[in-house]
């Protein structure tokens, strides 16, 4: 755990030095030319000359965050454009191997096990290394899809856009849609193609990436594409996707002003064709599968839509075994399972065999006990280090956020999740970006990782 924690803050320490060395080396009229025709902003590059922006942004991408020192992202370069992309997809897969392969506790004691969990006792391969093998190949090729099914995607419906611009942000896209990483090769992200049909079009992106690779390996494996619907998670994912919509999208059709006029089915035809419902379905999606790409002014949302985001979708993310962030489906799943279980046990004759099912695997009492123990003392840190950064983002923000934006930028900075209500930005707090950069860096590695490092370090 120390090597993981380590292995990240170094990566990442390390790729913030192509952006500083850019930004400082770089003529101004080649920076400038990175600048789209007709705009009057200067190269986004240029901020990367303050080496925490430029760390922020490497520590954004790595841990497949999305959270971005770049306001206007084509006026870094492509070359950028792609580095950034990079970065997330490799940070991606690189949190699976190691929360799969590297990680991974023996039947599930003293602690909650990623793998195991999805109710498979068996490794992807014999040994770690043809472990990281497969979760690779499997990676890989889930993201050659999603490319090519973004570039048909494109060209149908907008085939002005250009051969060359399709075939790149199909591809950017598609790495940062299957790591959930949320970077974007556009202006105000996927909001930039100004396309109702063009955010229906990324929001399987998104969902690809948030579903567990042993379920993409047990599908192939099996030949049987029944094995999505047999994983919890991916139940949950679906279900949670259902609700949250629909509540999100009250809100936000109060927000938007949709009148009612006594008529419930008139109000409901003006809610399905309101901004309401495309807001809100595209951005529950987004943080629910912590990939980050946004279509709204969040920071203009109204506080129950801004709560509706966080605590229905932030908080809990995808599937664990994706790289997705959050607290993970499965953990709410073993939690919710055993609150019901234990509530259960009071009802059963005394020498009932009281054993618990999660998903496709039972496990004894005792096994029981230490699964939903780890979950929810994981979940209890979870939440205590989102709230002490919530009161530290608090003592330094200006006074024009309001306390659900405030809420909102440590959940997607802890979640990994990359949408802002605007409080992200070179001009920010410094305290503040120090603070979401440790958020970014123990939310990817689960906050144990981090932890086991700061207690050696103060053991030391």
């Amino acid at each position: 755990m120390i090597v993981a924690a380590l292995g990240w803050f170094v990566t990442a320490a390390f790729g913030a030095l192509p952006f500083i060395v850019a930004a400082h080396i770089t003529p101004p009229a080649v920076l400038e030319s990175f600048v789209p025709a007709g705009e009057s902003y200067s190269s986004s590059l240029r901020y990367f000359r303050n080496p925490l922006h430029a760390f922020f942004e490497s520590m954004s991408g790595y841990t497949t965050t999305g959270l971005t020192m770049s306001i206007h992202e084509p006026s870094v370069g492509h070359g950028f454009l792609w580095y950034r992309s990079q970065m997330q997809w490799i940070g991606g897969a690189g949190m699976i191997v190691l929360s799969l392969a590297i990680l991974r506790q023996p039947h599930g004691v003293a602690g909650i096990s990623l793998y195991q969990s999805e109710g498979r006792n068996e490794k992807l391969r014999p040994s770690i290394a043809g472990t990281a093998r497969a979760i690779w190949k499997i990676y890989v090729g889930v993201t050659a899809l999603v490319a090519v099914y973004l570039a048909a995607a494109t060209f149908l419906i907008a085939p002005n856009y250009g051969i060359e611009n399709t075939i790149f942000d199909a591809i950017n896209h598609a790495m940062t849609g299957q790591s959930t990483g949320g970077f974007s090769t556009l202006d105000d992200s996927i909001a930039g193609y100004d396309s109702y049909a063009m955010e229906l079009v990324h929001i399987p992106a998104m969902i690809t990436g948030a579903i567990s690779i042993p379920v993409y390996y047990g599908v192939l494996s099996e030949r049987d594409v029944r094995e999505f619907t047999r994983d919890p998670q991916v139940r949950g994912l679906c279900a949670m996707f259902i609700v949250g919509v629909v509540g999100l999208t009250a809100f936000l059709a109060r927000w938007v002003g949709v009148p009612y006029t006594g008529d419930p089915i008139a109000y409901l035809s003006n809610v399905v064709t309101s901004q309401a419902l495309r807001d809100g379905l595209f951005q529950f999606i987004s943080a629910q599968t912590t990939t980050g790409w946004q279509t709204s002014a969040i920071g203009d949302w109204n506080g129950g839509a801004v709560m509706v985001i966080v605590l229905g979708a932030m908080l809990f993310g995808g599937s664990a075994g994706a790289t997705v962030g959050g607290i993970k489906i499965i953990r709410g799943h073993i939690i919710a399972r055993g609150i019901r279980w234990e509530i259960s046990r009071v009802f059963l004759p005394k020498h009932a065999i009281d054993d618990l099912r999660i998903g496709q695997r039972r496990v004894t009492a005792d096994e029981a006990n230490d699964e939903i123990r780890a979950a929810m003392t994981f979940a209890f840190i979870y939440l205590i280090v989102l709230a002490v950064s919530l009161f530290v983002l608090l003592a330094v923000l200006p006074s024009d956020f309001t306390l659900a934006d405030g809420i909102f930028e440590v959940a997607t900075a802890q979640g990994t999740v990359g949408l802002s209500s605007g409080i992200t930005g070179p001009d920010m707090p410094v305290i503040a970006e120090l603070l979401f950069i440790g958020q970014m860096w123990m939310g990817r590695l689960e906050i144990i990782p981090v932890l086991v490092l700061l207690n050696s370090l103060f053991r030391r």
